[in-house]
């Protein structure tokens, strides 16, 4: 019996290991990138099989095991470190604190629009940008009273549902399509808080396994980014985590800067356990000071994002 354990026990590892393979090299294979999201979740489903290795004193197997997963959450910490390096760099330099900064995914068809406008109406928040935003269409008297300003549709259903409040003026306000899958689900704009102009860019991206779709975002969400000059904020939902090779690789071709930790969003029934799937970057010299998830998802199947956004002396 207890051998069978073992057997089985192994077998699961095995197959783990497999999906980790995927998780770290491309091999060109449809939904790589959605796993690339959990790599830490399939780690540690690897880890767990190994304990029960251990207790089943299947030692030779279990120590095996417990190489491949030091290899794999190894390369996930090194994409981490990578990213939060120039981070913490900048941070360290004298700062001041310009903006905060709130992006939500409200869930289209969310029934509680209206405690929605009146949280971000007091959530403090100098902007807020918000994806699937049709839930406010109804109440939207109750945020222009705090944020006069705002890029996108008044009803936040068309234009892709894509939204940016703000308290100060927005100029040169685009919204465009980033692939044929879904129209009209980046917003463009620029506003000038306290003296410093900051360029805001929200996006809303398709699935991971949509793999052309997802990389044709990418690739003209990056290309956005690129013409634009100064200081900038990315907000939204991206359908990835940081660590994944999509984004992992625009945070490094635009020179993006991370928050200090990546809160998770989704599901939200998981809470912190979760996948950081929404994402808040920077471009310096803005830092990401303090960057954390909602408590109350208030009905949408994502936990929105806060962030606390400084100016770095240069």
């Amino acid at each position: 019996m207890l051998r069978e354990l073992r057997g089985a026990i192994t077998a699961l590892a095995l197959v783990v290991c497999g999906v980790l393979l995927a998780v770290s090299y491309d091999f060109g294979v449809p939904g790589q990138a959605l796993l690339q999201s959990l790599r830490f979740h399939i780690a540690a489903a690897l880890l767990g099989l190994v304990v029960l290795l251990f207790a089943s004193r299947a030692w030779r197997r279990a120590w095996l095991f417990v190489l491949v997963f030091a290899i794999s959450a190894g390369q996930g910490v090194a994409i981490v470190y990578h990213q939060q390096e120039p981070r913490t760099a900048l941070a360290a330099l004298p700062t001041k604190p310009l903006l905060k900064l709130l992006s939500f995914n409200l869930l289209t068809g969310n029934q509680n629009g209206e405690n929605i406008a009146r949280f971000i109406a007091g959530s403090g928040a100098d902007v807020a940008v918000l994806m699937e935003a049709s839930p406010i269409a109804g109440h939207v008297e109750i945020l222009r009273a705090v944020y006069p300003y705002y890029a996108g549709c008044d009803d936040g259903s068309r234009c892709g549902g894509v939204v940016i409040l703000s308290r100060t003026p927005l100029a040169d306000i685009t919204i465009e399509s980033m692939s044929g899958a879904w129209l009209n689900r980046l917003v463009i704009a620029n506003t000038t808080i306290d003296g410093q102009k900051v360029n805001i860019v929200a996006a809303h991206l398709v699935k991971p396994y949509f793999d052309e779709f997802a990389a044709e975002e990418f690739a003209k969400l990056g290309a956005t980014i690129n013409r634009l000059d100064g200081p900038l904020v990315l907000a939204g939902d991206f359908n990835a985590a940081a660590w994944s090779a999509t984004l992992d690789g625009l945070i490094h071709r635009r020179n993006l800067l991370p928050g200090p930790s990546y809160p998770a969003t989704w599901p939200v029934r998981l809470g912190p356990l979760g996948v950081p799937i929404d994402n808040i970057l920077s471009r310096a010299p803005l830092v990401i000071t303090e960057v954390k998830a909602l408590d109350d998802a208030m009905g949408s199947n994502h936990r929105g994002l806060f962030a606390e956004i400084a100016l770095a002396a240069s």
